[in-house]
């Protein structure tokens, strides 16, 4: 028998008890949706049709995406004819009645982004996520921190490619704007380097000189670019103010003009001087917010997306810190555990952390306040042999935790959390999309934990 989960007067489910025992009714049980719903900053309602959802409605939508692993259009799909999603998003459609928008969900992840970006907000939900979940944790005592890296979905990039992306988005603005003013398109190399390009790509061993051969005819066309294109601007805008009329270009294309003009600029410098290292190096015009993580790994040396420092009590994992640009992780350490303590209310005992963490100040810092880790010791051992051995026995064990629980997770979250590949457009809905796949694989792992209502 399908369950019917709304009735037509109220709106109160009629087996709540059934809804309370599906996957989804124990989110609605994990997250703290009301202590979320305080920390919202009140908004002044914009005209024009009510929206479909409210803002926990837009982040109860968020959740599902990441719990379901779906795209936005298949969720809003499976919402239409789901009532146990729309009851967890507060919605009620009734039959017949379907949602057309496949961005609501990109609109409100933007929503949520530009909340993230405040750090005093982050630190609140986790503080609301912590308050709702202690009761279910019993080890809170026990911090193991490690970085990340949540790789953007872009591809890999080379100057030559950034530099064919700036000529191969210049090029049909200054077409149109040449139309608009009604002047014929300067004659330039636009299709001999595109042949040669193509030539170039098909190759499967590029060799240096190739390489370098195409940068300087590549840097060489688009610094022509830049210089024709001022005199361009200038006359789009005398015809605008004359004629009253607006240049068919792109709404972002100034915003992007200066991007492209830096990437320029440090393409240029890296072309002269190649041992030089470019401070805030653009990799992606696209997302010019993305820089280059030096990871170290064999397969993957280099990474490019968040760096993301995280502390995992009790197997559910907190962010610390994130950030584009590459830090490092092991002078964090007594950050992470001020944010422990500030979470759950708690002294921290124990700490895991890989070779990075022990440096001399971290350890001085545990010694001081007799916080256990799993570093290896410095000096002649104690001359007490048991003793010696239960120190070595649990640094294993905390290491072994580390290893297994903490690495085990960021692999958890990257294959059935969509944090594999970031797929998202700009920076803050990059910061929400991160943010709301380890808040939905805490939910999960938690609500694995309690007991079903009675």
């Amino acid at each position: 028998m399908e369950l019917q989960l709304f009735s037509t007067q109220d709106g109160r489910p009629l087996d709540w008890e059934v809804f309370l025992r599906q996957p989804i009714g124990k989110l609605y049980l994990t997250i703290p949706f009301q202590k979320y719903a305080a920390l919202i900053p009140s908004k002044t309602r914009e005209a024009g049709r009510k929206g479909w959802f409210s803002p926990i409605g837009g982040l109860a939508l968020q959740v599902l995406k990441h719990y379901y692993g779906t795209s936005d259009e298949k969720l809003i799909e499976q919402l239409n004819f789901n009532k146990l999603m729309q009851y967890l998003c507060g919605i009620n459609l009734s039959p017949g009645q379907i949602i057309k928008d496949d961005d609501v969900v990109s609109r409100w992840r933007r929503y949520w982004g530009n909340l993230m970006d405040i750090p005093q907000f982050l630190g609140k939900l986790q503080l609301a996520n912590a308050q709702q979940w202690q009761d279910g944790m019993e080890n809170t005592r026990t911090n193991l921190s490690d970085a990340t890296c949540y790789e953007s979905h872009v591809r890999y990039p080379t100057d030559v490619k950034l530099l064919w992306e700036c000529i191969e988005y210049l090029y049909p603005q200054m077409k149109l704007i040449s139309k608009f003013i009604g002047i014929p398109m300067f004659r330039s190399k636009y299709k001999e380097q595109q042949k040669k390009h193509l030539a170039y790509q098909r190759n499967r061993k590029k060799t240096y000189k190739q390489t370098l051969r195409l940068r300087k005819s590549l840097l060489h066309l688009l610094n022509k670019y830049l210089q024709i294109l001022p005199k361009l601007i200038g006359a789009m805008k005398i015809k605008e103010a004359a004629e009253l009329l607006t240049c068919p270009v792109k709404h972002k294309f100034f915003s992007r003009l200066s991007i492209i003009k830096k990437v320029y600029q440090q393409q240029q410098l890296h072309y002269t001087e190649p041992d030089r290292p470019i401070k805030d190096r653009i990799v992606s015009l696209a997302k010019p917010y993305l820089r280059p993580i030096v990871r170290g790994k064999e397969v993957k040396r280099v990474e490019f997306g968040m760096k993301v420092h995280e502390m995992q009590i009790d197997g559910i994992n907190f962010i610390e810190h994130w950030s584009f640009d590459a830090f490092h992780e092991g002078i964090r350490m007594t950050k992470a555990i001020w944010k422990h303590q500030y979470l759950f209310k708690k002294k921290c005992k124990l700490f895991g952390g890989d070779k990075i963490y022990g440096n001399n100040k971290n350890r001085r810092y545990c010694s001081l306040h007799e916080i256990q880790t799993c570093f290896v010791p410095k000096g002649q051992a104690a001359k007490d042999k048991v003793v010696n051995k239960q120190k070595k026995l649990l640094r294993q064990l905390i290491g072994k935790e580390r290893a297994t629980r903490l690495e085990g997770s960021f692999g958890n979250k990257k294959n059935h959390y969509l944090l594999g590949r970031i797929k998202a457009k700009n920076y803050f809905t990059e910061l929400a999309w991160i943010f709301f796949g380890n808040l939905t694989s805490n939910a999960v792992a938690m609500y694995k934990r309690t007991k079903p209502p009675p």
